[in-house]
């Protein structure tokens, strides 16, 4: 991952509030850029992918899922800050365990070492509530090791009674503890004014930097996208391991490719309603829904040795609904047998069981051994571009007249529509607005041959049309 600030690490041992430090790092800093919001600010509730999902209020003002199981946090987690006219990199790893027995947790305490590795400064965060635990001082042993800046964050001071109980961390022999509530808000902003008067100095001065295209990998568990994202950076970022489930968390990437800036999101797998049995994980269905809605491009991930499931479906007609340009990546096509029918008859089967992405580009890659996988970038690139064009009014006014002739609109009980005008409102999705009278009768097959006809004449490659209709 290529970045120009100082990177800010959070380690710790599990359920110390490792992401609700880091939320609230992220959340006061977006409240100092904007001052006049205030902090209880009500948020726009968000729909759900289906009827059956129940929507978080809340959860698009977190960048990391919180919740009291422990091992919640797997892969490194990174978002900007800027404070007090600098800027910095907030990066939460995983709890840090002296002595897994579980492969999975092995990874996380390798995602935990490279950050380690990159950090400018290390947030260490213990539990104020259990007192020093004996995985704390091996975890200070580690840290000393690493020779980097220390800060000792003694979170969950809640009442007096914790703040008087957590005396005992200077046990650790590190510097001034500084205590914060999460909970409450409280010793945050202190710790964003410690952490920048200890950062080291750059050359760079805050500025607008170039838009950034955001792009949501999203699928149903175990279909690769992890692996995706690791083969695109040349790197283990993101854990993988064959159980589902293993990314719990929405986590961004940056990214440079052909000199363009992407923010690649991996998103957990997104199973169907009936399928979940548990809060934690309807938590980061919801944030994988919400990353949906904040892309700028949603690739939707699928496995080809697999046939394409309800589920699938379900993501596909989502990511249409909410206007979103998109790509379908068909993974792991290095598993399947080909002759010179493979590839047209899994682009029959594609277009048949989902029409409502006929649409999008597919690119066939395989995340093992790196096939394609560039490839998906630069199909992206171009979907953006397409979905942010803009027709002239004359192009699509000499459209319409040419489609009003060859297919008037048919009748409805005795009417026609009667089309005279056409102008693009807007852009991502393109938006178009019709004047005319008796618009109410226009039927859907005849919008699809409109769209489809816009398509033919001017591309939109990738991207869903919206059509609206005013009286005139």
């Amino acid at each position: 991952m290529e970045t120009r600030h100082p990177i800010v690490a959070i380690v710790g041992r599990p359920n110390v509030g490792k992401s609700s430090l880091f939320n609230r790092i992220t959340g006061n800093s977006r409240q100092h850029k904007n001052r006049s919001r205030l902090r209880d600010d009500p948020v726009e509730p968000e729909a759900p992918l289906t009827d059956n999902y129940k929507a978080d209020n809340r959860s698009s003002r977190k960048y990391a899922v919180v919740h009291d199981t422990p091992g919640v946090t797997r892969d490194r987690n990174y978002a900007n800050v800027e404070w007090v006219d600098r800027a910095f990199t907030i990066v939460d790893t995983g709890g840090l365990d002296v002595d897994p027995d579980d492969r999975l947790i092995d990874n996380v305490q390798s995602q935990v070492d490279a950050a380690l590795a990159e950090a400018s400064l290390v947030l260490f965060v213990v539990d104020a509530r259990t007192g020093i635990m004996p995985h704390d001082r091996v975890i200070v042993d580690k840290l000393r090791a690493a020779d980097k800046p220390i800060f000792l964050v003694v979170n969950k001071v809640d009442s007096d009674r914790f703040h008087n109980e957590a005396a005992e961390f200077y046990a650790l022999g590190l510097a001034e503890p500084i205590w914060t509530s999460c909970v409450q808000n409280d010793g945050i902003r202190e710790l964003l004014d410690r952490i920048v008067e200890s950062l080291p100095e750059t050359d760079e001065t805050l500025h607008d930097t170039p838009a950034t295209m955001k792009i949501a990998i999203v699928g149903r568990p175990n279909v690769g996208k992890s692996s995706l994202i690791n083969n695109l950076l040349g790197e283990e970022r993101m854990i993988v391991d064959d159980r589902p489930g293993t990314t719990r968390d929405a986590v961004n990437i940056r990214i440079v490719h052909d000199n363009v800036p992407f923010e690649v999101v991996d998103t957990a797998g997104m199973r169907r309603k009936s399928a979940i049995n548990d809060e934690l994980e309807s938590a980061t269905v919801q944030r994988a829904i919400h990353s949906i809605r904040q892309s700028d491009i949603a690739v939707l991930v699928l496995d080809v040795t697999q046939d394409i499931a309800q589920q699938d479906k379900t993501i596909a007609n989502f990511i249409e609904r909410q206007g979103k340009a998109s790509v379908l990546v068909m993974n792991k096509w290095d598993l399947i047998d080909k002759d010179n029918t493979t590839h047209p008859m899994f682009m029959d089967a594609i277009e048949a069981q989902l029409p409502q992405l006929g649409y999008v580009p597919r690119v066939f890659v395989s995340a093992l051994t790196g096939q394609r996988v560039t490839q998906i970038l630069t199909t992206a690139l171009e979907v953006y571009r397409e979905y942010c064009t803009h027709i002239p009014t004359p192009a699509l006014n000499n459209l319409l007249l040419e489609l009003r002739n060859a297919h008037p609109p048919p009748r409805v009980k005795g009417a026609r529509p009667a089309l005279k005008y056409i102008t693009q409102v807007e852009t991502k999705p393109p938006t178009f607005l019709i004047f005319g009278r008796n618009i109410h009768r226009v039927q859907q097959p005849y919008e699809a041959y409109l769209v489809n006809s816009i398509r033919k004449e001017f591309g939109f490659y990738g991207t869903p049309i919206r059509i609206f209709y005013r009286r005139s």
